[in-house]
Formats: C-alpha cells, sequence, structure tokens
C-alpha cells in the first residue's frame, strides 16, 4: 500500500507541474491505465505479464506502436504507408511511416535496431525508441517533441502557435474523423527555425551553412536562408517558387509534385504562412519526412531512386 500511495504521490506531483502544456499525453489528456499496470503483480487484465515500470508491453517501442500501428482509428499510424490519409487533401502524414519496427530502414529512420548516426560527428551507433525524440508523459513542445533528442542537456523549444501553426487541433477526446486531418502534412505550417535547430541536434554536421566560393555562396545545401537572401542570382528563381506553376509543381504529372513545406518566418498565422513568399526558407522538413516515407533517406520525391519526377523539389526554388 505504501509503495501505490508513493507511486500516486509522484505521477500527481509530476503531472502538476505540466498542467496547461503539450498537447497530448499530458495533464487531463494522460491517462496512466492506458500505458502502466496498476500492481505489477495484477495479470488479470495483461495476460502477458507486468513488465518494467508497470508497463502494458516490453518496451517503449512496443507500447507506442501498439495504438499507433493503425490498429487504433483515432491515433495517428506511424508504422506503415498511411491509409488513414487517404481522405486528407495531401493524402500524407505530416511525419511519415517508419516501416517495421527492428529492421532497417532505408527511407528513414529505424526503431529498436543500433544504427551509426548519419550526419553526426561523433558517429555514434545509437538505438532509436519513440522515447528518443518525444517525450512520453508530454511537455509543451510541438508534439510532445524532446528538448534534448541529443542528450547534451539542450532546451529546445518548438512551441506550437509559435514556432509551427496548425489550422485543425486534435480533438479531445481523439476522433477517427479529427485525427487525419490533424495530422496530415498540410495542417503544419513552420514558422520559425526551430524545427531545423531540432534536427541538428543530432545531426550536428548540419547544424551551420559553409560559405562557399562565389557564386555559389554555400558549399552545402543551405538552409534557414531565404530565396531572395542574395537578391538576383543564378541558382534560385524565388518568382517560379512564388508563382507555384510549372517545372516541380504538376502533382499527376508523373514529374511534378505538391509544393514542399517550408520556413515562413514573416507569417503570423497558418492562415499568412500558406501564402508562398519569396522570404521563405528551406528547413529540414523541406526535403525530408521525420518518421520516414516512401522513398530513401525519407525523402519527399525519389531524388535518389532517380526516373521520373527525381528532381521534382529541386524544381520548385531552382527551376532549371
Amino acid at each position: 500500500m505504501r509503495r501505490r500511495l508513493a507511486l500516486v504521490s509522484i505521477l500527481s506531483l509530476f503531472l502538476a507541474g505540466t498542467v496547461g502544456a503539450g498537447q497530448w499525453h499530458i495533464a487531463g489528456s494522460l491517462k496512466c491505465g492506458d500505458c502502466h499496470l496498476q500492481h505489477a503483480s495484477s495479470q488479470l487484465e495483461q495476460p502477458e505479464g507486468a513488465f518494467s515500470y508497470l508497463l502494458k508491453k516490453n518496451s517503449v517501442n512496443e507500447l507506442c506502436l501498439s495504438c499507433h500501428d493503425g490498429s487504433d482509428p483515432t491515433a495517428p499510424d506511424v508504422v506503415q504507408p498511411i491509409t488513414m490519409y487517404n481522405s486528407t487533401l495531401s493524402l500524407q502524414s505530416s511525419a511519415g511511416h517508419f516501416g517495421l519496427m527492428g529492421v532497417e530502414n532505408a527511407n528513414g529512420h529505424a526503431i529498436g535496431i543500433p544504427v551509426v548516426m548519419p550526419l553526426q560527428g561523433m558517429a555514434q551507433s545509437v538505438e532509436l525508441n519513440c522515447a528518443s525524440c518525444h517525450a512520453v508523459h508530454g511537455n509543451n513542445n510541438f508534439r510532445n517533441l524532446s528538448h534534448d533528442p541529443a542528450g547534451v542537456g539542450a532546451d529546445i523549444q518548438v512551441i506550437e502557435d509559435l514556432d509551427v501553426m496548425t489550422e485543425q487541433k486534435p480533438s479531445v477526446p481523439p476522433s477517427a474523423g479529427i485525427t487525419p486531418i490533424a495530422y496530415e502534412r498540410e495542417n503544419s505550417a513552420y514558422i520559425t527555425q526551430q524545427m531545423t535547430a531540432w534536427c541538428v541536434a543530432c545531426h550536428d554536421q548540419l547544424s551551420q551553412n559553409t560559405t562557399g566560393a562565389l557564386p555559389a555562396h554555400f558549399n552545402g545545401h543551405p538552409s534557414n536562408t531565404a530565396l531572395n537572401e542574395y537578391g538576383y542570382e543564378p541558382h534560385a528563381d524565388a518568382s517560379h517558387w512564388v508563382g507555384g506553376v510549372g517545372e516541380g509543381f504538376t502533382p499527376g504529372s508523373g514529374d511534378g509534385i505538391m509544393r514542399v513545406p517550408y520556413l515562413a518566418p514573416q507569417a503570423t498565422s497558418y492562415i499568412t504562412a500558406r501564402i508562398p513568399q519569396v522570404t521563405n526558407q528551406v528547413g529540414c522538413v523541406s526535403c525530408h519526412k521525420s518518421h520516414g516515407s516512401d522513398y530513401q533517406r525519407g525523402m519527399l520525391w525519389p531524388y535518389i531512386e532517380g526516373g521520373l519526377g527525381y528532381i521534382a523539389g529541386c524544381q520548385q526554388c531552382h527551376n532549371k
């Protein structure tokens, strides 16, 4: 009994410090019984057993994916090419999908298997799980993204309605009708550079734009740099980007795709962020899905595979 009261007290203190923050799995939407057993010895409703930390499953990944594998129509599916978004404008989720747990994933992040982290100075071997990127008990960040994904003591803020704007909020409680709209690709508009900062916390080789010899400006592809930052120059075509028609922009034609996501630092709302401007910036999310996609390295078009449309995303900004 003393142990039970201590656990309840700890949870109560934790929740008291987080009321009003985050989006889901937090405060009023944090249902302890969704993930934890009350007693480690009780297996009446959980024949698989009581696992570490009183979890209902044997690992964080198994626990999270028991809902987020498409089996629950009210929870975003992050495992398979996602049919729950077939009725949305983009036909895609914002973060994409992993594929199978414990299997190497050429099309994005792999979970539950050791991998060498790409584009990281130390080239560490890591085994990612859902809690590597998301705060399982919630926080004040967009999608409960961790404040310190690289584990170096950082405090990266990615706040909804400040750094990221969304039009449709998830419903409370979650519903099969609202969830696809709330988590589909076109429902998110990225304002500040904080999403890029979050990605490069781990992929730190991308943390700076290395200056190149003119007229190139940079040695690699720049991020967080406006299309018109250098005025007229031969590499980017800002007017083509704003116009949104022609090379790279014809979905369904085979060689074009819908407009890629972008940073809109001048925007003050979701609506203004959805209006393309010459001040728009490329960020990590412009080319890659956070979880993974149908294409290698989580890209939004078949750049590595080649074939029809392999430079569609490039053409939207460059029009060559």
